[in-house]
């Protein structure tokens, strides 16, 4: 039986060291760039051999290099800390002011990383940052750079002219100023504390300083398999130590690119062998990329979603689930992991790669805690904005008590109260006493966020075993972080930081977090990114993600070494990205005999794609004679169902409840009335009026810090009846009105202040919204007042009585009268020159035009004017209330004056009231009043949805009908 094997890399390199080693296999040591081919690399070597055999030592080569050293590599905030304390005192030294922690924090990941390529590369960090005056200067400090690193650096600094420096260079030469002193006293402080970076102990131990090659005698042998990108510290030691006989390397290169000197794949395996002199253990093997019988099919999907849709498609087949080598998807787009979870249903799948911590519901409690601190050490350190105890008490991790969430809840909705006391929130729960405490120590906080994860996977039964693995990973990575700052405090060599710092350095801690899965390894269907895949060979391959930027992946690293300067001292460029991840992707397609590339066809700027397939697609076009085939994923079938009609039969408990509207007993106080605005909703849509009035449901309301238009409507009616308040009864003059004028401002705050329920106290509104909108009140407010004053004088009869307009309206309800209750809320009768009028203050976008009064009532709503029915209604029930009759409805439409009040319109954009017609549109309104609650009280007509979707724009229950 043909062993389908036997033309994998990490096979053939099993078979090699047995070969060359025999049994004295546990003497050598093998060292990977990654963990995950020392699984395959010990399944291989136990087929093999056939039988028991010692294992030789594994490594990355990391951890194979720490072997060299006694220091210890330094944490991150560590390295942070002795950088910033060492900054500062350069600061210092040129007599500037101390930069804070906060503001040194990016520059100090930029610096870091910058130390980090100079000593992998052994560049001298003086004349990296030397600064050169003259070109002879530069060909004397660099006698021994070639023409084009002395081109470089020459294009480089002419653009520094020292008479015509601007700003930045003058900034970016201070930095550069700093920078070999900051380098030096950097690692000098490290070492110091027995510590080091991980880039200086590559470093000390190829110049052999502060480090020991004798480690390697622990091994008759060393083998680094599957290597290609090399640093410059890497080259010399590798080189030396071949030199010696103590090591030997397994290089996974082919023909196809290898022999091409313009083909970027190959370029870091043919300078290991042909510029370093490394020697590879196998011969580059013949061109298998170039092969006729290799399949492609190249896919456009329609974007991330599609493709983890797409995958479900592509799977099935013959997969050998227990053959790890027989297929894999590759994500050269590691984002692309949670839609393949959501959308492929394998349990098969064997998934390499970790989760991303920050995609995940433990990482959004942990990110609620960090905002809820940061509010509160920012702000009063006593009480706290609604929104965040909102999500707070929402939060399915949090298992608020349900009475608590739903007083809490009621508070902010029913009592409009926008903040806490923390002292209220602390005694609601252990986990809330976490969340809502005070800052404490940068160590005692973190252990605080600690806590509560431990809390919620204590308190929660259910919670599924990946969120048990993403709380247990974030516990230790906040005790690593709470030891450091711990260890920092104790040591007295941590400078004063504010909590805002902290609270940031648990989020970038937590943020960079990746879990990985659990599962076995050796079976199933592979999942890997591109890293991943580095030494591993796979029969079939599925790679998701394959645009141009993503892969070659484009990323330019920050620093303050400019590419000049880099291409002068062969620190990495964008180009070596590029030929690393080419390597990456040629690699895949060794043993491969069909692969399926998966890229997104359509631009779109939230993806981050650009729609264009990856540059190495048409590579391989170009260079092989492989069969290619293109699929173009076709538009997903949308399923649309024909809207259905909503109606509600006027039977059983539904028709009870629209009797309780119908007079019983004449003594009652609490029968149930028909208002305008019901009756009006009803003449816009019967289906609405049952939601609302029969169904019982609540519009949403307002949010303690929302402004809606309803609110906005409130607040000014407030405005005027505090205004005309004193005036009840008496004349009002175009003088009294401007003398009280002055008093809008404090009545439009007091006004705001009583609905959205804020202290009374505050001297000055909290937001700059509520400012605003005082100042619109102030203004519409004033719109009514020089109208006023216009028309002056007039007495105000009456303000907003809310008990005196409930009379008795009779109707008909199956062959015999009936009595209901109609209620109108009047906002103002006034009587101007003798005659009565009712003022209904509007300042929406209400029209005083109608077409005709047929219109009014249309049921397919185009003509409809609400704000005329209302006002017409209040009439009618004003006049039956107070047993009057020509009273004359007026409309105050604040945003525009220009076209009257209703009754005393100009007539150019629709019909309006006279005096000659202002008594008939009265009667027929009641005749229509009365045939519309006639029809709303007869049985066999049902509620039903408007044919006017105009009508559903802003209505509260338009998600219900699917409008």
């Amino acid at each position: 039986m043909e062993n389908k094997s036997s033309d994998k890399f990490l096979y053939r390199v099993a078979e090699d060291l047995l070969n060359r080693f025999g049994k004295d296999l546990q003497e050598v040591a093998i060292v990977f760039n990654n963990k995950r081919p020392q699984l395959f690399l010990r399944k291989y070597l136990a087929e093999i051999s056939g039988k028991p055999i010692w294992s030789p030592r594994f490594y990355t080569i990391q951890q194979f290099f720490s072997e060299s050293t006694s220091l210890v590599c330094a944490s991150q905030l560590k390295q942070f800390f002795v950088l910033y304390s060492e900054y500062n005192l350069l600061l210092k030294k040129e007599g500037k002011e101390p930069v804070s922690a906060d503001v040194f924090y990016p520059l100090a990941e930029i610096i870091v990383s910058d130390f980090s390529q100079i000593d992998y590369y052994m560049a001298d960090p003086v004349k990296v940052f030397n600064l050169i005056g003259s070109i002879a200067e530069l060909e004397q400090q660099f006698p021994n750079f070639e023409e084009e690193q002395l081109a470089f650096m020459e294009s480089f600094w002419s653009s520094f002219s020292q008479e015509k420096q601007n700003k930045v260079q003058e900034k970016f030469i201070e930095m550069w100023h700093r920078m070999p002193h900051l380098y030096q006293n950097f690692h000098a402080r490290l070492a110091e504390q027995g510590l080091l970076s991980s880039a200086k102990m590559y470093r000390n131990l190829a110049e052999g300083k502060d480090s020991d090659a004798g480690f390697l005698n622990e091994f008759s042998h060393v083998a680094f398999v599957g290597f290609n990108a090399l640093s410059r510290a890497e080259e010399i030691l590798f080189r030396s130590w071949q030199d010696e006989g103590r090591c030997s390397f397994y290089f996974d290169a082919d023909e196809h690119y290898f022999s091409d000197n313009i083909q970027e794949a190959g370029h870091f395996i043919r300078r290991n062998i042909n510029t370093v002199g490394l020697e590879n253990q196998f011969a580059i093997s013949e061109n298998r990329i170039n092969d006729p019988k290799k399949e492609f099919t190249i896919v456009q999907a329609l974007g991330k979603i599609a493709q983890g849709k797409l995958l479900a498609e592509l799977l099935p087949g013959s997969t050998d689930k227990n053959d790890p080598a027989s297929k894999a998807i590759i994500l050269a787009d590691e984002s692309l992991l949670l839609p393949i979870l959501q959308t492929v249903d394998d349990e098969s799948l064997n998934i390499t790669m970790g989760y991303p911590f920050e995609q995940s519901a433990v990482f959004g409690l942990c990110d609620l805690w960090l905002d809820i601190q940061e509010e509160i050490a920012s702000g009063d350190k006593i009480s706290i904005a609604y929104p965040k105890v909102l999500t707070y008490i929402f939060n399915p991790l949090v298992a608020t008590d349900i009475e608590q969430r739903n007083r809490i809840h009621k508070e902010i909705i029913e009592e409009k109260k926008a903040r806490f006391k923390l002292q209220e929130l602390r005694n609601t729960g252990k986990i809330a006493g976490l969340t809502f405490g005070p800052f404490e120590s940068p160590a005692d906080s973190i252990r605080n966020l600690g806590s509560l994860l431990l809390l919620v996977s204590e308190q929660i039964a259910d919670l599924r075993k990946l969120e048990s693995l993403l709380i247990a990973e974030a516990v230790k990575t906040l005790n690593v972080l709470s030891d450091s700052f711990a260890e920092l405090e104790n040591a007295g060599s941590m400078p004063e930081i504010n909590a805002g710092f902290v609270l940031r350095t648990i989020r970038r801690a937590l943020a960079g977090l990746t879990v990985p899965f659990d599962g076995e390894p050796l079976s199933g269907l592979q999942v890997m990114g591109l890293l991943e895949s580095r030494c591993l060979d796979f029969d079939e391959l599925i790679v998701l993600g394959m645009n141009e930027g993503v892969l070659p992946k484009v990323s330019i690293t920050p620093s303050f070494i400019p590419d000049n300067v880099r291409r002068a001292f062969a620190l990495p460029v964008l180009e070596n990205q590029n030929s690393i991840f080419a390597y990456f992707f040629y690699r895949l397609l060794h043993c491969a005999k069909k692969v399926t590339l998966v890229y997104i066809g359509i631009t779109d700027d939230k993806a981050g794609s650009s729609g264009e397939e990856s540059r190495f697609i048409k590579q391989l076009e170009f260079e092989t004679s492989c069969k290619f085939t293109h699929v173009l994923q076709q538009n997903q079938p949308i399923d649309t169902p024909a809207q259905q009609s909503i109606e509600v039969s006027k039977t059983g408990p539904v028709l009870d409840k629209l009797r309780t509207y119908l007079k019983r007993n004449s003594e009652s106080k609490y029968d149930k009335k028909i208002s305008a605005s019901a009756f009006t909703d009803y003449v816009s849509c019967s289906l609405k009026f049952f939601f609302g009035k029969i169904a019982g449901l609540a519009e949403p309301k307002d949010l303690p810090d929302e402004i809606g238009p309803h609110t906005v409507g409130t607040m000014l009616h407030t405005v005027m009846e505090s205004f005309y308040r004193d005036s009840l009864g008496k004349e009002v003059t175009a003088d009294y009105i401007r003398q009280r004028e002055k008093l809008l401002p404090a009545m439009s705050k007091a006004a705001m202040i009583q609905e959205l329920k804020l202290n009374p106290d505050y001297e000055f509104l909290e937001s700059a919204l509520q400012q605003i909108i005082v100042k619109v009140i102030e203004q519409y407010a004033l719109k009514v007042l020089r109208h006023d004053e216009q028309i002056a004088p007039f007495i105000i009869k009456e303000l907003e009585d809310r008990e005196a307009y409930t009379p008795l309206f009779s109707i008909e309800v199956e062959g015999r009268e009936e009595q209901i209750r109609l209620m109108g809320i009047i906002d103002r009768v006034d009587i101007h020159q003798n005659k009565t009028r009712i003022v209904d203050y509007k300042t929406g976008k209400d029209q005083l035009k109608y077409a005709d009064f047929e219109g009014l009532f249309a049921e397919e709503g185009k003509d409809q004017n609400k704000a005329l029915l209302q006002t017409l209604f209040y009439t009618l029930v004003y006049e039956s209330a107070r047993n009057v009759s020509e009273v004359e409805p007026h409309l105050y439409t604040v945003k525009d004056f220009k076209k009257g009040t209703l009754f005393s319109g100009k007539g150019k954009d629709g019909l309006i009231l006279t005096d000659e017609n202002l008594a008939g549109l009265k009667d027929q309104f009641a005749l229509k009043l009365k045939e519309k609650l006639n029809e709303l009280f007869d049985s066999s007509v049902p509620f039903r949805q408007t044919a006017n979707t105009d009508n559903c724009k802003y209505c509260s229950f338009k998600g219900i009908c699917q409008r």
